[in-house]
């Protein structure tokens, strides 16, 4: 099996061959890229055009374990508001059930360096009182098949994005897409902003490892290694 798979979404069903490690999908509306992991399923678009003749694909996001329970992002938003002048991460990790992650790290006014934990399924950051948006070297980052979450504004209401990220391609998400239950002391993003300085972003390493120069890239999560799978870049 190729790493990579090609298909073409006809009227009567899709046509080519799948890859091992996530596959393109060209729709009468664009490109796009899905992939699947044991805790997630993602369809996002890469390109939006129009195809005659072909049929339409959709956006898609899927959590074997159904909607990540509220109090995940209480306790998110509690870490964050403990040091609201500094960027922390945080993360919800799966082992049969969703479980709140806070790694080792060296948090600072304007990045953090931590630990990558083991089946992540979700990655959050705050920015500190800098607004909530996703940064260059965040994009150059959040490059693994999961959600992504940042919060900002701790020093007035904070204000919280997400997002699904299918190996460097994006969709943003609104909350109840990704949790269930209600948002308590933050609101959701909304306009569109622009992030003007790339002063703001997180540095991941792998455990037992040194501390990553900011420039680095993600490491994949060692978990998704174990199993020898390591998507093309």
């Amino acid at each position: 099996m190729e790493m990579v798979g090609y298909l073409v979404n006809h009227p009567d069903g899709l046509s080519g061959k799948r890859g091992l490690y996530y596959n393109y999908i060209l729709a009468s509306n664009g490109l796009f890229i899905e992939a699947e992991s044991p805790v997630i399923a993602a369809r996002v678009p890469v390109k939006e055009c129009k195809v005659r003749g072909l049929a339409p694909m959709e956006t898609k996001v899927t959590l074997t374990y159904g909607s990540i329970p509220q109090r995940f992002f209480d306790l998110a938003l509690d870490t964050f508001l403990a040091e609201p002048d500094k960027e922390r991460y945080v993360a919800v990790t799966v082992a049969a059930g969703y479980h709140f992650y806070v790694p080792v790290q060296d948090a600072g006014g304007a990045k953090v360096v931590y630990e990558v934990g083991d089946a992540v399924v979700l990655d959050i950051h705050s920015h500190g009182p800098m607004w909530a948006g996703f940064s260059t070297t965040d994009n150059e980052d959040e490059t693994g098949l999961k959600l992504y979450g940042v919060v900002g504004r701790l020093n007035a209401t904070p204000v919280v994005k997400l997002r699904v990220g299918v190996y460097g391609y994006f969709k943003p998400l609104a909350w109840k897409d990704v949790f269930d239950g209600s948002l308590a002391g933050a609101v959701e993003y909304e306009s569109e902003e622009v992030m003007t300085e790339d002063g703001l972003h997180c540095i991941p390493r792998p455990h037992d490892a040194g501390f990553q120069h900011p420039g680095r890239r993600m490491w994949w999560d060692r978990w998704f290694r174990s199993g020898g799978l390591v998507p093309p870049a």
